[in-house]
C-alpha cells in the first residue's frame, strides 16, 4: 500500500503577511497618487490651454474696440449735428442736403462690436469653467462674459426698438431719389453737390416724431458708448493680470 507524503508546506508568520499587506497597500496607495497627481498636472495644462486662448481672444476684442469705438463716436457726432439742424427750420437748401447727408451716414446703423467668443462658449459648453483654479480669475471670465450679453442686449434693444422706427419715420422725410446716385462712401459728394432738394413733408408733428426717435438713438447710442469703453478697459486689465497670474509674457 502506497503511502503519500505531503510536502511541507511553510507556514508564514504575522509580520510576513503584514509586511506583504504593507507592500500591497503601498502599491495601490502609489498608483491611487500617481493618478490623481497625472490628473491635476492634466487638469493645469488645460486650465492654461484655456487661459492662453481667451487672454489671444481678448487681444482681439481689443483690436475691434480701437475700431469701433472712433467709429461711434463719429456718428454720435453725426446724429448731435442732424438733431441741431432739424432744430432750426426753415430749411436752406444747404441744411437739407447736410441732412440727407447725415441720415444716410448715421442714422440707418449702428457699429456692432464683433466679439470674440470661442473660448467662452467652449467654458460653457464643456463645463471648463471649474478648471480655472483662481477664483479671482474665474470670476473676471464670468464678469466679462456678463458683460458681453449686457452690451449685446443694449445693441439689440436699440436697433429693434428704436433705430428701426426712426429709419422708418426717416423715409417719410426723406426722398431715397436724391440718394440713389451715391453709395456709404461718395455720399458726402451730396454736400458739395449744390443740388436743389426738398423733404418728402415738413409737416410739424412727422418731424417732431423723427426728433424724437433720433433723440432716444442717441442717448442708447450714448449709454453703448460708454459700456464699450468700460468694457474696453476691462479686457486690457485682464490680459494684464493673466499674463502676470499665468506666466503669459513670453507665450
Amino acid at each position: 500500500m502506497e503511502v503519500h507524503h505531503h510536502p511541507n508546506v511553510e507556514k508564514k508568520n504575522f509580520k510576513e503577511y503584514f509586511l506583504e499587506f504593507l507592500m500591497i497597500f503601498l502599491a495601490v496607495t502609489m498608483g491611487f497618487f500617481a493618478e490623481s497627481l497625472r490628473e491635476i498636472i492634466s487638469e493645469k495644462r488645460i486650465e492654461k490651454e484655456f487661459i492662453i486662448s481667451f487672454v489671444a481672444d481678448l487681444k482681439q476684442d481689443t483690436a475691434s474696440f480701437n475700431y469701433v469705438l472712433p467709429k461711434e463716436e463719429t456718428s454720435l457726432k453725426g446724429l448731435d449735428t442732424m438733431l441741431n439742424a432739424l432744430s432750426h427750420p426753415p430749411y436752406s437748401d444747404s441744411s437739407i442736403r447736410l441732412m440727407y447727408y447725415l441720415s444716410r451716414k448715421y442714422t440707418e446703423s449702428i457699429e456692432s462690436m464683433p466679439y470674440t467668443l470661442r473660448t467662452i462658449t467652449q467654458l460653457r459648453n464643456s463645463g471648463g469653467l471649474r478648471l480655472i483654479a483662481d477664483k479671482e480669475a474665474s470670476d473676471s471670465i464670468v464678469l466679462y462674459n456678463k458683460m458681453v450679453d449686457d452690451v449685446t442686449s443694449i445693441l439689440n434693444y436699440t436697433t429693434h426698438d428704436f433705430m428701426i422706427p426712426s429709419v422708418h419715420a426717416g423715409n417719410r422725410i426723406f426722398n431715397a431719389k436724391y440718394l440713389l446716385p451715391y453709395n456709404g462712401e461718395s455720399v458726402i459728394d451730396l454736400i458739395r453737390s449744390g443740388e436743389k432738394m426738398s423733404l418728402l413733408t415738413n409737416d410739424e408733428t412727422t418731424l417732431a416724431e423723427y426728433v424724437g426717435l433720433l433723440y432716444q438713438v442717441k442717448q442708447i447710442r450714448l449709454n453703448y458708448f460708454g459700456n464699450l469703453n468700460r468694457h474696453k478697459e476691462r479686457a486690457i486689465d485682464m490680459i494684464s493680470f493673466f499674463q502676470k497670474e499665468y506666466h503669459l509674457e513670453n507665450e
